[in-house]
């Protein structure tokens, strides 16, 4: 175990997740079936074989959440019930919202009362780990790779802390570019295949906004958020993109002032120049969570930078939009670089009586009769290589597959994420954002909110290093 690694509280637990949790269920096992008693001899003959004992059925628990994808959520309900019919097993299936998790696994890890299996999110999958809750899955994690073509780039380092793999990638996410490809191609402009670079995403989306604006309808250029704590990972995701990080490779020492001024200056003032040109809509400053969300559905931006559940609620609700929308990974500059989390990942209680079975039931989940239709009717991406090649990825929606392809971790350039990392992104105060609303609204110079943000993360880093 790291320096920075230790078995968590309860308060550590809640303060630190990022995702949430499900209901608690108690394990167990049903009782052996009594063997039928033997039936006496017929009258001159040998008695007659006893009828065999039936199998013996074994009760799993698992927990899932309800995501932003009901249809997704019933097929997976449906498939582990199916599962289970078909190999003696009953699954005690204990849903809730995705935002319960944080405050329902630590309270279980610590009456003893984690299911044998269950999806979590990255984050407290992590955090479950460091309570010594779960159950090693090295073999299963190199079986499971071997048997569907391997897993995406970066997922093998990303799960194994001291040589011990805890928790099994399932889903990977990441905010997506969702743009008016109408609009644009109305303008006369030519989109990108895949990735746009930084600038294309400038200077494309002034020409697009233009051309609203002479239709007599103006939408905003960029629906992004100028606040401190963004949520969307565009402001991250652009400091990365130009080389700004603010820690090292170790993950515990801040680099950002001292290594990488040059970078997060260029960064500034590409976001500058692009606030100067009027992409970011009049009330940025006062974006909230769903605000990006709004303003696309509502068509008052040409193009924002979300997750994917805004895709998949326009197709629902709004179908002429979504037909009219595109995807593309996020941009790059210097790098290629985009954000990904693991929105679920599959883990094994460490308490499990029924280990057994319940490796079976982890094989069973990355089968093609259960990941290939749950993959299909939700909105994230593959975590394993034999389904890059699915039909889903054709069209707007391989923009999925793509990003998952180039994405990073959270820790990036660390290996993975720790505490101290944990916490600087989640403040209140987070540098990135930070930095970014000290120039466009607060006036500094770039030098400055770097020379600041770089004494805030060195500042809170001193309390873990």
């Amino acid at each position: 175990m790291s320096a920075v690694q230790k078995k968590l509280s309860r308060r550590d637990f809640l303060r630190s997740s990022a995702v949430a949790a499900a209901g608690v269920l108690l394990v167990g096992c049903a009782a052996p079936a009594p063997a039928p008693a033997a039936a006496p001899a017929a009258s001159g003959g040998e008695a007659p074989a006893a009828p065999a004992a039936p199998a013996e059925t074994t009760t799993l628990s698992f927990w899932m959440w309800n995501t932003f994808a009901p249809p997704a959520d019933e097929i997976m309900q449906t498939k582990l019930n199916e599962w289970a019919a078909a190999n003696n097993a009953t699954i005690e299936i204990s849903r809730d919202s995705d935002a319960n998790q944080a405050t329902k696994i630590m309270p279980a890890i610590e009456g003893g009362t984690l299911p044998d299996v269950m999806f979590v999110g990255g984050g407290p999958a992590a955090q479950m780990m460091d309570a010594q809750a779960l159950e090693p899955l090295n073999d299963l994690f190199a079986e499971i790779g071997g048997a569907h073509s391997g897993w995406q780039p970066r997922l093998d380092t990303f799960v194994t802390r001291d040589g011990v793999v805890s928790f099994l990638p399932y889903s990977i996410d990441t905010p997506m570019v969702q743009y008016r490809k109408d609009l644009y191609e109305a303008a006369g402009l030519t989109v990108p295949e895949g990735q746009w670079t930084w600038d294309e995403t400038r200077d494309l989306t002034v020409q697009a906004a233009k051309y609203t604006e002479e239709q007599g309808k103006k939408l905003n250029g960029w629906g992004f958020g100028i606040v401190k704590l963004t949520h969307d990972g565009w402001c991250s995701d652009l400091f990365r993109n130009y080389g700004a990080d603010l820690w090292d490779e170790t993950g515990t020492k801040i680099i950002l002032a001292d290594e990488k001024m040059a970078e997060a200056v260029a960064a500034l003032n590409f976001v500058k120049e692009s606030y100067d040109l009027g992409l970011f809509p009049p009330d940025a400053a006062a974006y909230d969570y769903a605000a990006n969300n709004k303003a696309f559905l509502e068509e008052q931006a040409l193009l924002v930078i979300n997750a994917a559940s805004i895709y998949v609620t326009a197709k629902k609700e709004k179908p002429e939009l979504a037909e009219a929308m595109g995807l593309a990974p996020k941009p790059k500059a210097t790098r290629d670089t985009t954000d990904c989390g693991l929105r679920y990942t599959v883990v094994m209680s460490n308490k499990s009586e029924n280990k057994e079975k319940a490796s079976d039931l982890i094989r069973a989940l990355y089968d093609s009769e259960i990941y290939a239709p749950w993959l299909e009717a939700g909105f994230v991406a593959n975590v394993l290589k034999e389904y890059d090649s699915l039909p889903m990825w054709e069209g707007t929606r391989k923009a999925f597959n793509l990003a998952a392809q180039i994405g990073v971790y959270p820790g990036y350039p660390s290996l993975y994420e720790n505490a101290a990392i944990a916490q600087l992104g989640g403040s209140p105060d987070s540098p990135i954002g930070t930095m970014v609303v000290r120039v466009l609204i607060d006036g500094l110079t770039p030098e400055d909110a770097v020379a600041e943000a770089d004494e805030f993360s060195k500042r809170e880093f001193a309390k873990f290093f």
